[in-house]
C-alpha cells in the first residue's frame, strides 16, 4: 500500500459517518468498472453533499440512487460486504479530492477456500457482481445499447451455470413430531411468492447473507438446501412460473421459460 492510500485510510477511518450510494434499481451498492483499470468500484464520500451532489449527476445519466448513512461502528461490516460482491476498489471522495483504495486494505479478503468448501453457498461473489451490472443497466428508463446490454447478459449467464444456489425448505414431522433427517419431496412445504399480477414464483438466493435477509426470523426454523441451476426445475411447484433470485436486493426474475434456455 503506498504512503497516499495509507493517508486516505486512515482519513477514512477517523471519519464519524460516511456516504455512499445505493442503486435503486437493485437495491444493492452503486457499482461501476473503471473503463481503463477494470476495476469494480463503489464509491465513498466524507461530506452528505458531495454524496447528494453524485447522486444528482447519476440521475441525469438515469442511473437512479440514494444515499446511505454509514456510522462508523457500522463501517467496518459494510467494508467486509464488499468481498461478497467481488468490488475491489472503493473510490473515496473528501475535501482534497479522490482517492483509490483497495478494499483489502480496509477489510482482509475472506479465506475463499474455506467458503467454497462450504456446504451451502457463503458467498456468490462474481454471480451478484454481474447481477449488479447486468440490472443497473437493464432497468435504466432509457433506449439500450443492445450489444452492451447483451454482453452484461452473457457473462451474468455463464456465472449463472456455475453457480450454487439455495432454497429454503420448511421441512415436516414424522408421526413421532421429529423433523425428517432425509429431505425430499414428501416432507418439505417449499415458500413461494405472488407478484402483483398474481402470477407464483420461488424464493431462491445467492448467498447465506441473502437467505436470512430475506427469510428473516423464519431463517433459524427453515433447512437450506444446496441446489446447481441443472436441480432447480426439480423443485419446482405446481403453477409455478420459475424463481426470483434474491428478492430483497436484486430480485432477478427466472422464469420457467428462461432456465430452460439457459440449461
Amino acid at each position: 500500500m503506498s504512503i497516499n492510500n495509507k493517508f486516505a485510510v486512515k482519513k477514512l477511518q477517523r471519519l464519524d459517518n460516511i456516504y455512499t450510494v445505493f442503486s435503486t434499481l437493485t437495491r444493492m451498492p452503486y457499482i461501476s468498472c473503471d473503463q481503463e483499470t477494470f476495476d469494480d468500484l463503489i464509491y465513498v464520500f466524507a461530506a452528505e453533499h458531495a454524496c447528494q451532489d453524485f447522486i444528482k449527476e447519476l440521475g441525469e445519466q438515469k442511473r437512479p440512487g440514494a444515499m446511505m448513512k454509514i456510522p462508523k461502528p457500522q463501517m467496518t461490516g459494510f467494508f467486509n460486504s464488499l468481498h461478497a460482491l467481488d468490488v475491489n476498489m472503493v473510490s473515496f471522495r473528501d475535501e482534497a479530492g479522490e482517492a483509490r483504495i483497495d478494499v483489502e486494505d480496509l477489510s482482509p479478503r475472506p479465506d475463499m477456500e474455506k467458503i467454497k468448501a462450504s456446504k451451502i453457498p457463503l458467498m456468490n461473489p462474481q454471480l451478484t457482481l454481474t447481477m449488479i451490472y447486468f440490472l443497473q443497466e437493464l432497468r435504466r428508463p432509457v433506449t439500450h445499447d443492445t450489444a452492451q446490454l447483451r454482453e452484461l447478459e452473457e457473462e451474468m449467464i455463464a456465472n449463472l451455470t456455475k453457480a450454487h444456489f439455495i432454497l429454503g425448505v420448511e421441512a415436516g414431522t414424522e408421526e413421532n413430531g421429529q423433523k425428517p433427517e432425509a429431505v425430499n419431496m414428501k416432507n418439505i412445504r417449499i415458500p413461494f411468492m405472488k407478484s402483483k399480477e398474481g402470477d407464483i414464483y420461488q424464493p431462491i438466493y445467492s448467498d447465506f447473507a441473502e437467505f436470512r435477509k430475506y427469510a428473516g426470523p423464519k431463517a433459524q426454523s427453515m433447512r437450506m438446501l444446496d441446489l446447481t441451476l441443472k436441480q432447480l426445475p426439480q423443485f419446482m411447484i405446481k403453477n409455478a412460473k420459475g424463481f426470483v433470485i434474491n428478492p430483497a436486493s436484486v430480485n432477478l426474475v427466472l422464469t420457467e421459460d428462461q432456465l430452460k434456455r439457459i440449461l
